[in-house]
């Protein structure tokens, strides 16, 4: 199941990370460099959590879970990357770099402490998965990674939004991709409460089903990055669309 959802992921990413770039590269201002490289990360991520591709990396590296640390670094900057691409849309002039900087500490705390606990906790008796809760070093690492995620996605929910609020009349290509991001982001949040209440349940002695748990949360990632990829290419389609029957009308 695993494979069959984050593999159609990355398939996705690699074509909306091309278009993107195309477009940075004719429109280059933060906000679209940011968005391609959102894109970039977040393809690099899913591919590295299909299955087949996380025991390559792990035989080509030696190092145990290296598909998962990938994967989980990878989501961090994706998540960053899109905050400052908001920020860069919704915030005043003055306001942006001090906005920005914000995010980008954020993100550098977080896998600052992430990374070392992963590395301390690391070893071919443990998978970073809800299966090894009871596991105290590896709920604390993916209770770290999940409550990083769950803000960043509410964040971008209530942007993403707001933005799609603003734009419906006067751009409605813009604010239906805006307003699918607002949906993968609350799919986000839905995907850490998922994980999330697995492992504090498991804490509290009486978890829920663990195979719920496993397909779930897969299912609720694939549909927040596939959800976000469409939101925020429906915005290029609009002004190709229009660039188009400009075209024609002057023809």
């Amino acid at each position: 199941m695993d494979g069959i959802i984050f593999g159609s992921c990355t398939v996705a990413g690699v074509i909306v990370t091309t278009l993107c770039t195309r477009r940075a590269m004719h429109h280059p201002r933060v906000f679209t460099w940011l968005i391609a490289v959102a894109f970039g990360v977040c393809t690099l991520g899913v591919f590295f959590a299909i299955p087949a591709v996380a025991r390559a990396a792990e035989e080509a590296t030696g190092l145990d879970n290296a598909g998962k640390l990938v994967a989980h670094v990878c989501a961090i900057l994706w998540c960053a990357s899109l905050q400052i691409t908001m920020v860069d849309l919704a915030y005043r002039p003055e306001y942006l770099r001090t906005a920005m900087y914000q995010r980008i500490c954020a993100a550098a705390v977080e896998l600052a402490v992430m990374v070392p606990l992963f590395l301390a906790t690391n070893g071919d008796a443990v998978e970073f998965t809800t299966a090894y809760a009871d596991h105290p070093s590896v709920a604390a690492y993916l209770l770290i990674y999940l409550s990083y995620v769950l803000v960043t996605c509410g964040e971008l929910a209530f942007m993403c939004g707001r933005t799609a609020l603003r734009s419906r009349t006067t751009r409605p290509w813009t604010g239906a991709g805006f307003a699918l991001c607002a949906l993968a982001a609350v799919l986000g949040v839905g995907y850490t409460m998922s994980k999330g209440s697995y492992i504090v349940l498991h804490a509290l002695g009486s978890p829920w089903s663990l195979d719920t748990e496993e397909a779930l949360s897969p299912a609720l990632s694939g549909l927040a990055v596939l959800f976000l990829f469409a939101g925020l290419t429906l915005p290029m389609l609009g002004g190709l669309l229009q660039r188009m029957r400009r075209r024609r009308e002057t023809t």
